[in-house]
């Protein structure tokens, strides 16, 4: 048995352990790190060829060599003589190839770290490669048996099953949560990076949502079963999740089944997540009902649509306003706004929360702007009648509807319509003015009373 066989046999039996390398990848990456080594020591590379005979054990490594009379000056790595050339082919002849084997005792050292690297760097190589293979198609779900190595600036590089590193970046970790060297962490995989790249190529995640909903799978066999199932899911990772749930059996309650038994399912999954809380919420496709259970602990008095242009970005969006009582506000937006952001997210649209007498102050204007078309001079009771049964009961509908609309009205023609117009506009103009002069009077009355107010405290400190 050869000496170079007793080398990368011994290393070719670690690789193949730890890394799963077989035969041919083995003597692929042994040629190429040995044409880096032959180009670093000869400044041109070598004609390798390698050959593994398993049965006699031994490795065969040669330069093939081309036959000349005369060897050209540097060129003794590529050209042999015919007489030199018959010690290995008796019937070697002019510009035929001849195997030469290749010793390592024939390189100098820095040849010989030129091949190490170049064999560690292909190894490396096909590991990434092998990686990239294995978990591409497993991104979203929980990669276990992952062990903390090293924290650096928010940074968590980790060991998965003691072999493979990955990486949780900042932005990838929960509020709050503090790792150590040796800490065992469960997260999900959301990203895996080319094996070119020179990152780790695990990207994990304790702070996405999918998180949550795995952990979950996992407590719960009637998910995989498809009797539950999650619809929506928000979350701020730390500090609260929200997940709005829905049974395929009417038999089943959704909620109680996230929830187990006396609160073990969401239990153990808040123990996951180092005590983040969990609202679970029945599903409904009424976003207004859904967004009163998504503002719980608060208590929703109601729910009105509006569609706003979005000052950022010049679009319509929709905005859900949602009204509860003075001293539930607090606990509707919650710490630093959690609790609406939260709601907002699952039901898919902004929403915001106004307290009671803001919203009845704010209802008491809008209804003195309101005129009815009893009031209109130009319409009799029974027009009047005929209007507010076809929809045309005040001043704005008359404004807002289309003129054809309001013309099917019998005792409706040209002339009456534009009598209509005329007289909505001029009323409505008035009354804003009324309004606007009455609310002034409101605020300076509610300024005094603030004024006296302060007077009364500082005499009673007195």
């Amino acid at each position: 048995m050869s000496d170079n066989y007793q080398r990368i046999e011994a290393l070719a039996a670690v690789i193949r352990e730890s890394k799963g390398a077989n035969q041919e990848l083995l003597l692929e990456w042994l040629k190429r790190g040995l044409l880096e080594a032959t180009e670093n020591e000869y400044g041109t590379p070598q004609n390798i060829k390698v050959i593994w005979d398993q049965k006699k054990d031994d490795v065969c490594i040669l330069a093939l060599m081309k036959v000349v009379k005369e060897v050209e000056p540097e060129m003794d790595h590529l050209q042999i003589t015919r007489k030199k050339a018959r010690k290995y082919d008796s019937e070697a002849d002019y510009d035929n190839e001849v195997g030469v084997p290749i010793n390592f005792d024939d390189f100098g050292r820095s040849a010989i770290n030129m091949f190490r690297r170049e064999f560690h760097t292909l190894e490396r190589s096909a590991e990434r490669e092998k990686v990239y293979e294995e978990y591409s198609g497993r991104i979203g779900q929980l990669i276990p048996r992952c062990v903390v190595q090293q924290v650096y600036r928010n940074r968590v590089n980790v060991r998965i099953a003691g072999q493979i590193e990955a990486l949780i970046p900042p932005e990838e970790r929960a509020r709050g949560e503090r790792f150590e060297h040796g800490d065992t962490v469960l997260p999900v995989l959301v990203e895996v990076l080319s094996p070119e790249s020179t990152e780790p190529q695990l990207v994990l995640s304790r702070a996405t949502p999918i998180l949550v909903k795995r952990l979950f799978e996992r407590e719960a066999p009637e998910i995989d079963e498809g009797v539950v199932q999650i619809m929506a899911i928000a979350r701020e990772a730390g500090v609260r999740t929200k997940i709005a749930v829905a049974s395929n059996d009417i038999r089943v309650d959704a909620v109680g089944t996230f929830v187990g038994m006396k609160g073990m399912r969401v239990q153990s999954v808040m123990r996951e997540l180092n005590g983040e809380r969990i609202d679970i919420i029945p599903w409904t496709i009424d976003r207004k009902l859904l967004i009163t259970s998504a503002l719980l602990p608060a208590t929703v008095l109601r729910v009105v649509m509006e569609k706003r242009v979005n000052q950022e970005t010049g679009e319509e969006e929709t905005l859900m306003i949602a009204t509860v009582p003075d001293d539930e506000i607090g606990r509707a937006k919650g710490k630093g706004g959690h609790n609406v952001r939260l709601a907002g997210k699952l039901v898919g649209c902004r929403i915001e929360v106004e307290e009671r007498s803001l919203w009845e102050s704010r209802k008491q204007w809008e209804d003195m702007l309101r005129i009815d078309i009893h009031e209109f001079d130009c319409v009799n009771d029974k027009l009047a009648e005929r209007l507010t049964r076809a929809g045309f009961d005040s001043a704005d509908r008359i404004l807002d509807s289309p003129t054809e609309d309001i013309l099917e009205v019998q005792g409706v023609g040209a002339v009456k319509m534009k009598n209509l117009l005329k007289e909505a506009r001029e009323v409505t103009k008035s009354r804003i003015i009324a309004v606007d002069l009455k609310k002034k009077e409101a605020m300076i009355a509610a300024l005094e009373d603030d004024t006296e107010g302060d007077s009364d405290t500082e005499n009673a400190a007195e």
